[in-house]
């Protein structure tokens, strides 16, 4: 006699078919929980069809037979707006994408000028001015995706009172979704799991927010985790400082990392041959905020003034969205430099792009944010790299990452902004004959195959929803 299935209601801001690296984590929990009992239900955006990061070929990568429940972000700024300039009989603005921006990636705006002569802008383009920079600076607290959190909650629970559910999961971020998993928890009881795929309060591209707002999102974020179940990191260095953030929650911890997708690359083949007539390194991703790759364009500047044979068979590519004010510092580097035709910024590609470029390079560079909390940093590129079986020259300060890089033998790693450390490795990388082959520690690598941690975390809401965990949450709600 087989056990009963269960199901997961899964709240995801970013899941196909918006194209962030953040989505696959869920996608593919998803795709292999069902191997364990566990069917869900997810409650995602619904696209606008506008976005940057929206590609509707990844639409491909939702599981078969998932029930997925659309939710709209309202744009109450361009709603104001509209409203406004229609009063006045003026022609409305156009949408400003309210959902555009990465969940995490709150980007500041600029303050409002108050000075109606400067540009010509006219007293009702000023309000507008002060308008967005309310909204995006006090308003939408923590992150864009605050209006979209009653939608969520309504949908959700007429979805649970469609079907039975037996726990409530919330992706972050986007951090808004964590009010629609309490809000549910207290209308359902059901058991709420959070999953940190970033940190919220401390997270490396989140250092720009002033010192009242992180204040307050603290306290937000205290009282929001103290109710919920169980709370999920990517790392043990994040579970480790999350867990001293927030005193007294009853929640259990756990730390899920990202995982491997052998299976996203089995059916790909090399098509570029290993002649030496072009060394390429390729970095997919975006460069923005702290992450920014500076050192290794200044290593190989340097470099080639030393070497100039050594450097010219190089090539890199980095395909993905780059910050204009590091699109700026790069190549300033690359005119100073010389660089020109060993530098290519190709901008956003499709996923499948992507994954043909890692398999066809020669050296995978990865570059991952610097600060604070960034030890705790394990991008899910990282993952994305091993599976295309290059190996890594890595940009990165000590912690999580490079210890997975030597540990499992995946490459070299120098310092995020150590350009003295990175040209010496350049040097050496590329006296070397390129490998055609990466012979890494498979059973080292075997704990991050996204099976092994889908069964984990089927575990984890098997343990959660158990009658014995019931039981006590009971006791523990009656006891307060």
């Amino acid at each position: 006699m087989t056990a009963a299935r269960k199901r997961l209601l899964v709240i995801a801001g970013e899941f196909p078919p918006l194209k962030t690296i953040g989505r696959l984590r869920t996608v593919k929990f998803v795709e292999h929980l069902r191997a364990h009992g566990w069917d869900s239900t997810v409650i995602a955006l619904e696209p606008s069809g506008q976005e940057p990061n929206y590609d509707p070929r990844l639409a491909g990568e939702i599981p078969e037979g998932t029930e997925v429940l659309r939710v709209p972000l309202p744009d109450y700024e361009v709603r104001i707006a509209q409203t406004v300039k229609r009063l006045l009989g003026r022609s409305p603005a156009p949408s400003t994408g309210a959902a555009t921006a990465p969940a995490g990636a709150t980007t500041a705006a600029p303050a409002p000028s108050s000075g109606a002569a400067r540009g010509g802008r006219s007293p009702l383009d000023l309000a507008h001015g002060a308008l967005r920079w309310t909204m995006r600076n006090v308003v939408m607290i923590p992150d864009n995706y605050r209006p979209w959190v009653s939608g969520v909650t309504a949908t959700a629970l007429e979805a649970l009172a469609g079907k039975p559910h037996a726990a409530v999961y919330t992706t972050l971020p986007p951090f808004s979704a964590a009010y629609a998993g309490r809000a549910i928890k207290r209308a359902t009881g059901l058991p709420w799991l959070v999953d940190y795929r970033d940190l919220w309060h401390g997270d490396v591209l989140r250092e720009w927010l002033p010192a009242w707002r992180k204040r307050l999102e603290l306290r937000s974020e205290r009282n929001l985790m103290r109710e919920a179940d169980a709370i999920i990191t990517v790392s043990g260095q994040k579970t480790d400082y999350v867990r001293r953030l927030i005193p007294g929650t009853r929640a259990r911890w756990v730390t899920l990392t990202n995982g491997i997708d052998t299976e996203l690359y089995s059916a790909e083949q090399r098509t570029r041959p290993f002649d030496g007539k072009v060394v390429e390194f390729v970095y997919t991703g975006r460069l923005f905020k702290n992450r920014r790759g500076y050192a290794f364009t200044e290593a190989l500047g340097r470099l080639k003034r030393r070497r100039p044979d050594l450097v010219a068979p190089v090539r890199v590519r980095f395909l993905g969205d780059v910050s204009p004010e590091i699109r700026a510092r790069h190549d300033a580097l690359i005119a100073e430099h010389g660089l020109h035709g060993h530098i290519e910024f190709a901008g956003d590609v499709p996923f499948a792009a992507a994954r043909a470029a890692q398999i066809n390079c020669d050296y995978m560079l990865l570059v991952v944010d610097t600060g604070e909390t960034s030890d705790g940093v394990i991008p899910g590129k990282l993952f994305e790299y091993v599976a295309s079986g290059r190996p890594i020259f890595a940009l990165c300060d000590p912690g999580a990452t490079p210890d997975i890089i030597g540990r499992a033998r995946l490459g070299t790693v120098v310092g995020a902004e150590d350009a003295a450390a990175c040209e010496r490795e350049l040097e050496r990388v590329l006296t070397q004959p390129v490998p055609r082959e990466v012979e890494p520690d498979r059973d080292y690598l075997a704990q991050f195959d996204r099976r092994a941690i889908a069964a984990r975390f089927a575990q984890l809401l098997d343990e959660v929803t158990s009658p014995a965990a019931a039981a006590a949450a009971k006791e523990t709600a009656l006891a307060s």
